[in-house]
């Protein structure tokens, strides 16, 4: 599906209180208001429930993008944006657990309470430097792989998924231009001049079963980069677990081709 789309609901932001004594949170002073926190998330609705806030690195307060804040018991899931804000919805009012994920950085857990009003949070998390370190080794040896393949590759990361206004993987990917990938009965295929050749579908660099309609179910906030090789001939989307395990091990990912 490509521009003009309507995309899925991925969460939200607005205002909470924190309970008890939680000092990774604080409240945002001189947080920016409601309509200039929306960014590219949905709104909540009068008078309904929200917690709202803004995720920071605990040393150098510099905005976290990409950083996936979730309640307990809720399917509800907000990814922060360029600013580091986020927004979570229609997860009924009173107190709950809220948890802060960030590939790199400390998870970060504490009991904040949803309602239609109040202020905002702040969210402080600790980098993890080994994990870092260890993820910025891998990355470079992603990048080496792409510069040795003899076709042109594009790779989008974390925050270009996030901020997207696609919610599958499929969508984000068929919106790319230069991209021709595309469904083609059970798997996908790249459209070339005189008909179209199969794609080959990877995630976690293993082949994805059911190819591009398992990509269609992928939602974005899900994965922490994707390649695309060539026009869309060959695809790889790695998550945020597979490369938490990556930066651990120092993952020397297999040659391509």
């Amino acid at each position: 599906m490509r521009a003009g789309q309507t995309s899925k609901p991925r969460g939200s932001r607005l205002p909470v209180r924190p309970v008890a004594s939680v000092p990774v949170l604080v409240l945002a002073a001189g947080f920016a208001s409601p309509a200039a926190a929306q960014d590219a998330q949905p709104i909540c609705r009068d008078g309904e429930a929200r917690i709202v806030g803004v995720i920071v690195d605990a040393v150098t307060e510099a905005p976290l993008a990409g950083a996936s804040v979730s309640v307990a018991r809720s399917d509800w899931q907000s990814l922060t944006t360029d600013s580091g804000r986020f927004l979570l919805c229609g997860i009924g009012a009173g107190a709950h657990r809220l948890t802060a994920e960030r590939l790199g950085y400390r998870t970060v857990t504490a009991l904040v309470e949803a309602a239609a009003s109040g202020d905002p949070l702040r969210v402080r998390m600790q980098a993890d430097p080994i994990l870092l370190e260890g993820l910025e080794v891998v990355m470079d040896r992603f990048r080496h792989r792409r510069r040795a393949v003899a076709t042109t590759v594009r790779s989008y990361d974390e925050e270009e998924l996030a901020g997207s206004s696609y919610w599958s993987v499929a969508d984000f990917i068929d919106s790319r231009p230069g991209i021709m990938a595309g469904p083609c009965r059970f798997r996908a295929c790249v459209h070339v001049r005189g008909g179209r050749v199969e794609s080959d579908i990877y995630l976690d660099e293993m082949p994805l079963i059911g190819g591009w309609a398992a990509l269609e179910s992928i939602p974005t906030a899900q994965l922490y980069m994707v390649e695309i090789y060539g026009r869309g001939r060959h695809i790889r989307a790695y998550s945020h677990s597979f490369m938490q395990r990556a930066a651990k091990i120092r993952l020397l990912p297999m040659p391509i081709w």
